[in-house]
């Protein structure tokens, strides 16, 4: 996770409903279309970045593959427009080692309660 992003982490959020991360592997094996699919919801929820913990139940997402990645670490960027009456947006893009955008999610979700 990027530090500018994890205060939440140490209780001491941002204020700024944004997650930002690079993404790989353990087992180092390359980037394919299957793992895009799990990194474009891979951060934990944006909202955290607002104090909102808990558990933040996705009610719908839909996730876009634009190109096969190179290999590589990917890089994640997630986002929220609104944050409002107990639900929250989230966009997100995944960028690839060779800096190509190679997915792009968007996603409705409830707001996280403990």
């Amino acid at each position: 996770l990027d530090p500018a992003t994890a205060g939440w982490l140490r209780r001491d959020p941002a204020g700024v409903p944004e997650m930002r991360a690079y993404f790989r592997m353990r087992d180092g094996r390359d980037p394919d279309a299957y793992l895009l699919a799990f990194a474009v919801d891979a951060t934990p929820p944006v909202v955290f970045g607002l104090g909102a913990f808990g558990w933040a139940p996705t009610v719908e997402l839909t996730w876009h593959m634009r190109a096969v990645p190179a290999p590589g670490v990917l890089r994640v960027a997630a986002r929220s427009r609104r944050v409002s009456g107990g639900w929250f947006d989230e966009e997100a893009e995944v960028w690839d080692a060779a800096g190509r955008l190679v997915a792009q999610s968007r996603q409705l979700a409830r707001v996280g309660r403990r």
